[in-house]
């Protein structure tokens, strides 16, 4: 892993022609060119690095489109196909046809939950398309035969502008603990309580592709979202948590035990988040737990605490260590229960955990951790895109 200081490349003086770009997802909100908008990008997670190169297209040397526009300017005549780099998140369609019309398989992108797009990596699996690079969960590609000779990146989840880092509360002035998470419980509500018979019908065959599908099958083994609502009660019962975002109050699609659980706490569930950074600055310590405990799967839950000066008490990917110093965060795994943890939160001092917001900074300035800045991120993919290949 990097460790030293990041600076900006500057790539612009060295190239004549204007790379052409086509950015490809299969979420419409993205199309039309509409990440040129921060406000939009805002509304979606991790996206803002799209954003990051339409903004400095001239400075990094690139022209970037989505793939909608891409695909159109292509069939136009305005570009020609093999002048364009595909970048797609994963089975991206316009992707795919621009690169049947003969555009460049550049960088496959993967920054949605397995557990979440498992159709996406179904059919990612029987793909004949043959990307140079690969950012993701490595065990993710080794399975699709065209991708099993790709060079595999780990995933460096985008999170926050460099220029937007909150203002660290004093330790002692700050809240315990706080959980800013959507109540995304693994189980679906069984088709058969639909309201009628058109939501009976989609339930039913989401769950009937749930049921054939291997990633779904896999991931779902790997959830960890009985072990938040773990700590959640832990931490509830005693007032030493508030609880930010949506869904808490419907507990409908939960375990009878479960949703009893939640009931016995409600007075920690706060609402909506209007700043993620600001508001985790102001607790001492973050519930850093991934949906999933996929290997390879890093979001940006526990770069979140970090850049809010918070202590992250990460649960997720099992090769963790091998992404973040294991000096800068809270490893769950070596807790034998919850209730170890909670005294273990309880029993931190100023010093042990000035020593790990520290090294949480140190990481975050770092070539490594400036991945993670949508500015970062973007700059590095494009230095995949032309050959420049980082150490990783």
């Amino acid at each position: 892993m990097e460790t030293g200081e990041f600076t900006t490349p500057c790539w612009s003086s060295k190239i004549g022609n204007r790379m052409k770009i086509a950015f490809c997802s299969d979420i419409s909100q993205f199309h039309q060119d509409l990440l040129r908008d921060r406000a939009w990008s805002q509304n979606f997670l991790g996206s803002a690095w799209v954003t990051s190169l339409y903004e400095r297209q001239t400075e990094l040397g690139i022209e970037l489109a989505s793939g909608d526009v891409a695909l159109q300017r292509v069939k136009s005549g305005q570009w020609r196909a093999d002048e364009v780099q595909v970048i797609q998140e994963m089975d991206a369609r316009h992707g795919r046809e621009l690169c049947r019309l003969g555009s460049v398989p550049s960088v496959l992108v993967m920054l949605e939950s397995p557990l979440v797009a498992y159709r996406s990596v179904d059919h990612l699996m029987r793909s004949d398309v043959t990307f140079a690079h690969c950012v993701g969960p490595q065990a993710i590609f080794a399975h699709a035969q065209a991708l099993r000779q790709s060079r595999h990146w780990r995933l460096s989840f985008p999170s926050y502008w460099r220029d937007q880092l909150p203002i660290p509360q004093p330790w002692a002035q700050r809240k315990h603990a706080v959980l800013v998470a959507a109540n995304k419980y693994w189980r679906e509500r069984k088709w058969a309580a639909a309201r009628n018979a058109n939501d009976a019908f989609r339930a039913l065959k989401k769950t009937l592709r749930q049921h054939f599908s291997a990633t779904y099958q896999s991931c779902r083994l790997l959830q960890l979202h009985d072990a938040r609502l773990d700590l959640l009660q832990v931490l509830g019962v005693h007032d030493k948590i508030e609880v930010f975002g949506r869904g808490w109050n419907d507990t409908g699609n939960m375990p009878p035990h479960q949703a009893a659980r939640l009931a016995g706490i409600h007075s920690v569930f706060k609402g909506a988040c209007d700043n993620k950074h600001e508001l985790l600055s102001l607790y001492k310590f973050t519930i850093a737990f991934e949906n999933t405990a996929y290997p390879g799967y890093v979001t940006e839950k526990i770069i979140d605490a970090m850049v809010a000066a918070s202590v992250p008490l990460y649960l997720g990917a099992p090769d963790i260590v091998e992404q973040v110093p294991t000096e800068a965060f809270v490893n769950v795994r070596a807790f034998r229960s919850v209730d170890t943890l909670a005294e273990y939160m309880e029993q931190m001092t100023d010093t042990e955990a000035t020593a790990i917001i520290d090294a949480g900074q140190t990481f975050l300035r770092s070539s490594f951790g400036q991945r993670h800045t949508y500015e970062g991120f973007g700059e590095w993919i494009v230095s995949l895109v032309m050959g420049k290949e980082p150490d990783e």
